[in-house]
């Protein structure tokens, strides 16, 4: 009986240290990179897109791994997988690659998502699991739509009413516009939401030189000389891209001492 009783001690032990070894592991995802699906409800089609967003101001050589797992109501299953490795670069967020599930078949659908470390640890994961019926579908766009980042001003609206910050142009040369489409483009593409008005404004600089600012509300991000250079334009954009992100991030951090992040 004794024996019995040491040997669950040492069993129970086991158990407990597993467990907190497993959860302890768990609480190192997506601490400098992030793993998150995205799904999107096209029609007849779902659309779950792997993206990774890099929260440190640190460039990253990662490698993904995105996976679609099928179960009929039969038991059988199938798996397609996709991966790659990837650069990414601080503050900045990518949209890896995507996969599409027709909604009229039945079963489960699994997404799983994970990010690996230059040494192949995993450092970001995100999973979704779901019935693929009507519901079941509903009540994962509507999660998704719950727990989305949202800023303090976005959190108070006013009467019933919730804006986003908008990309306001204040360019007044050809060079100025290009820099504008350019800095769109990848606003728009990165699905940057900012809870204050971006102004890009253009003023007179030295002779026939411009120059060109960002700013977020009254801080401004980057400045500087405007060139008749495409790919100087598309670098500055870039450059700028970046910095937005990063004070969109410690605008939200700052939120976050009164809320969660």
């Amino acid at each position: 009986m004794i024996a019995r009783i040491l040997n669950n001690k040492k069993f129970v032990f086991v158990l407990v240290f597993v467990f907190y070894s497993i959860t302890g592991f768990s609480q190192f995802y997506n601490k400098e990179v992030v793993a998150d699906i995205k799904v999107e409800d096209k029609g007849e089609f779902l659309t779950f897109s792997a993206t990774a967003e890099n929260i440190t101001a640190t460039d990253y050589n990662l490698r993904y791994e995105f996976s679609l797992i099928k179960k009929d109501p039969s038991d059988n299953s199938s798996r397609t997988n996709q991966g790659n490795r990837f650069f990414l670069e601080g503050f900045k967020k990518e949209i890896l690659s995507s996969t599409t599930v027709n909604k009229s078949e039945e079963g489960t659908i699994t997404v799983l998502l994970l990010i690996y470390d230059q040494e192949d640890k995993p450092i970001g994961k995100d999973r979704i699991e779901l019935v693929n019926d009507l519901e079941s579908i509903k009540e994962v766009i509507a999660e998704e739509k719950v727990n989305a980042p949202v800023s303090n001003e976005e959190a108070k609206p006013e009467d019933g009413f919730k804006i986003n910050g908008l990309v306001i142009e204040n360019t007044m040369t050809k060079v100025g516009r290009d820099f504008f489409r350019n800095f769109y483009s990848e606003f728009y593409n990165k699905e940057i939401v900012s809870p204050k008005n971006i102004e890009i404004d253009e003023i007179p600089g030295r002779g026939r030189v411009t120059r060109i600012s960002v700013k977020i509300g009254q801080q401004v991000l980057i400045s500087f000389f405007a060139r008749p250079n495409k790919d100087y334009l598309k670098q500055m954009a870039a450059v700028s891209i970046q910095r937005t992100i990063a004070y969109i991030q410690q605008l939200e951090k700052q939120g976050n001492n009164f809320k969660y992040y």
